[in-house]
Order: C-alpha cells, then sequence, then structure tokens
C-alpha cells in the first residue's frame, strides 16, 4: 500500500500550500479567490484530494500563474 507521504497528491498539495503561504493568504482566503469550498481547499493542501485538471487551473489563476507551474519542483 502507497504512503500517503509518496503519494503525488501530498507533493502537489505541498507546493501549493507553500505557494499560498508565499503570497501571505490564509487557506480561507485563497479558497474564496479560487472559488473552492475552504474544507476542499484544505484537503487538497493535504493531500487527500485527486485535483481535477479544472481545480488546478482555478488555482494557478488564483495565483496569477500557469498551470505547469503547479507541478514544476514535484518529484519525478
Amino acid at each position: 500500500m502507497k504512503h500517503k507521504y509518496d503519494s503525488i497528491n501530498f507533493y502537489l498539495g505541498n507546493e501549493i500550500r507553500k505557494m499560498r503561504e508565499g503570497r501571505g493568504y490564509t487557506q480561507s482566503q485563497f479558497a474564496e479567490i479560487c472559488g473552492i469550498s475552504r474544507a476542499c481547499y484544505g484537503r487538497i493542501e493535504r493531500g487527500e484530494y485527486n485535483v481535477t485538471v479544472d481545480l488546478c487551473k482555478k488555482i494557478a489563476d488564483g495565483f496569477g500563474c500557469h498551470i505547469s507551474d503547479l507541478f514544476i519542483n514535484l518529484p519525478t
């Protein structure tokens, strides 16, 4: 069984969290900017949710970056 910390969802959520914190947003503030519920957004950051391309686009738009920027620092 794959451990949560070996999951790509965990790494993506961690990267999104670092980007959000770097911009000074709380989870609630950023979830509102993205049009995502705070509960759903929290699950994304914790790696508990399989993020769809649509959600990745909303998050990237919230950061004002290209969707590919969310994946640059993920392990290969």
